[in-house]
């Protein structure tokens, strides 16, 4: 399954002008929030160009979703008391802060187009992939914390530990300042990182990775 195609997806290439008018976008953001613009812009329509078009909407949605999640995270985060199947996906389009959301859009953004390319650039199956990891790993926090937990960081380490099982060797690069030779030492990289700050659901992490690494080894079972 890993060799069912390339990282750009041929077939599902939107035209150049529609990803111009994506890059465009940056102009239209305020001036003093393009900093914060500005990282997400082209990697973002560098996914549409290659038919990525999932990423691109799981993006969007989780931009949308998180100015009106941060006003009030109380109805978008999951726990053990408000577990449903409805905060088990509102959970995942909410963040805590700006570089929560960062984060786990520019992985994403830089591991989806290969696990994309594994799944032989079917989006459907790879939104379908991202957002059971995201209710496994919802599931996993509300199950084994206390705590409330927002963000997509179990859908990120589903994605990851999936590309791991796909595409084992695969190298990743992130805007050029982070490198890992496989995706493995990506995902154990960032949640080092996530761990060493403090208030990290290393449970979503957990049941989104696990989910991944099932979900992965049975696509390559009936591939």
């Amino acid at each position: 399954l890993a060799a069912l195609g390339p990282s750009t997806c041929s077939r599902a290439r939107f035209s150049p002008s529609l990803v111009e008018s994506c890059r465009s976008l940056r102009y239209e953001v305020p001036y003093e929030l393009r900093h914060v613009a500005d990282p997400f812009v082209d990697p973002l329509c560098d996914t549409l160009a290659e038919g990525h078009w999932a990423l691109f909407l799981i993006v969007i949605a989780n931009v949308a979703c998180y100015l009106p999640a941060l006003a009030n995270s109380g109805r978008w985060s999951i726990s053990r008391q408000s577990l449903s199947h409805e905060r088990l996906l509102m959970y995942q389009l909410a963040h805590a802060n700006l570089p929560h959301i960062t984060g786990n859009m520019l992985t994403l953004l830089a591991v989806g187009s290969e696990v994309s390319g594994a799944l032989g650039c079917n989006q459907l199956l790879l939104l379908a992939l991202y957002l059971a990891c995201g209710w496994a790993g919802g599931f996993a926090a509300a199950l084994l914390s206390d705590a409330r937990t927002v963000g997509a960081s179990g859908s990120v380490s589903g994605v990851i530990v999936a590309l791991s099982v796909l595409r084992p060797t695969s190298a990743v690069h992130i805007l050029g300042d982070v490198n890992a030779s496989n995706p493995l030492l990506l995902l154990l990289g960032t949640l080092g990182a996530d761990l060493s700050r403090g208030g990290v659901s290393w449970q979503a992490h957990l049941g989104g990775g696990a989910a991944g690494c099932v979900l992965a080894w049975l696509l390559t079972l009936v591939g």
